[in-house]
């Protein structure tokens, strides 16, 4: 067995720049294969993690009547249900240093950073306390902060918010990040957040009704079970629920998750078309091969050498052209990743079965595309390929 891996080398280095081209062609497929299915990784991950970041990873309930407080509790009571926060939206205004600037005022309760997912840059969250005793306490993003004052840390700052119904002065003690909320992403309109207990803003507002409660689940993957038993329990309340709505984020983001799969799969296949491509190469290369080795095989057979040997030979040049093909590009396509990764400040992520993946389809498309050559190499008559004049 040593020696038909020995011919079959020896074989390949006589032609040694055609080789070389020939295994380039299958590194850059390759390359092509292994730098897709990267991207595709990296791209879910991080836009499953910025979904996660964003909160939908659970329900959202809304009515045009409104929520309260029994509801919020009917809901808070479900075993299946984490955690669950009013949510009281409103649009305001912000006077600070003789500019007027348009926020939205959203009521919340402690814990919302679980909830809505905000991540906090300066200061505290509001706590439980914030909200029983109705402190005229409030988080603000970090944009506002940046635009308003200057600067970002504004934890101990004083603002008035107004209303359409009244005015509430507030005090600063945290900041959040911006972009890091749901609701900020889905009021992408107004640029500027101001979180405060849903207390306060109730007392100013006079509107003792939630806009949405949001719900974080114990087990998002049974979120539609939750969902039609969170509808269930509001319907038989005997509180005014027209039009109820329960929007299934965590439904979506499933959806979503299909649709990257799907793109990914498509991105995969246009990447071995190349492999395709080159498994083309090596049909001709091998082909071309026996046409010059002719004489040779002919020499081989008149001395006892048999198909199989031969056959063995020509599959084994097949099969290390496709293998050093296969690593020359893993190594093109992980530099690659790795390069885009570091410039783009993002972490490079590989999954060892895709490569290892790629390594086998890259060999069985050389073994399969040197099979024909390889049989057409065995089954030359010695006498006839001894004449052989090419």
């Amino acid at each position: 067995m040593r020696g038909v891996w020995h011919s079959a080398w020896i074989a390949l280095w006589r032609r040694r720049l055609r080789t070389l081209l020939t295994v380039s062609s299958i590194g850059i497929g390759t390359a092509m294969v292994v730098l897709i299915l990267s991207i595709s990784r990296i791209g879910t991950e991080a836009v499953n993690h910025e979904l996660e970041t964003m909160g939908i990873d659970g329900l959202s309930i809304s009515c045009t009547t409104g929520l309260n407080d029994r509801a919020l509790t009917l809901v808070r009571a479900l075993p299946s249900v984490r955690l669950a926060m009013p949510l009281s939206l409103e649009f305001a205004a912000v006077t600070e240093e003789g500019k007027t600037h348009s926020v939205v005022a959203c009521g919340i309760d402690s814990g919302a950073e679980q909830v809505i997912s905000l991540e906090l840059l300066h200061g505290r969250m509001l706590t439980p306390g914030d909200v029983l005793d109705e402190q005229p306490v409030c988080v603000v993003d970090e944009a506002m902060a940046r635009d308003v004052y200057g600067y970002t840390n504004v934890v101990g700052r004083t603002f008035t918010v107004v209303y359409e119904t009244g005015s509430q002065e507030l005090t600063v003690v945290g900041v959040s990040a911006t972009g890091s909320s749901l609701l900020q992403n889905v009021t992408a309109l107004i640029p500027y957040m101001v979180y405060l207990p849903y207390t306060v803003q109730q007392r100013v507002t006079g509107d003792t009704a939630f806009d949405q409660i949001a719900v974080r689940l114990s087990d998002p993957a049974a979120s539609d079970t939750v969902e039609q038993r969170i509808r269930g329990v509001l319907l038989r309340s005997g509180e005014p629920m027209e039009n109820l709505t329960t929007e299934n984020l965590a439904s979506q983001r499933e959806r979503l998750g299909s649709m990257l799969d799907v793109v990914t799969l498509a991105l995969t296949a246009i990447g071995g078309v190349s492999l395709l491509v080159s498994g083309f190469g090596i049909l001709t290369v091998m082909l071309s091969s026996v046409n010059e080795r002719t004489r040779e095989i002919g020499i081989k057979k008149a001395i006892g050498a048999t198909r199989k040997r031969i056959m063995a030979e020509f599959l084994a040049g097949a099969f290390l052209m496709s293998l050093f093909g296969a690593l020359l590009g893993l190594v093109l396509g992980g530099s690659a990743v790795i390069i885009g990764c570091a410039v783009m400040g993002m972490t490079p992520l590989f999954s060892v079965v895709q490569l290892v993946g790629v390594v086998l389809l890259t060999l069985l498309l050389g073994t399969v595309f040197g099979a024909y050559p390889a049989y057409q190499a065995a089954g030359l008559r010695p006498v006839e390929a001894l004449r052989y004049d090419g």
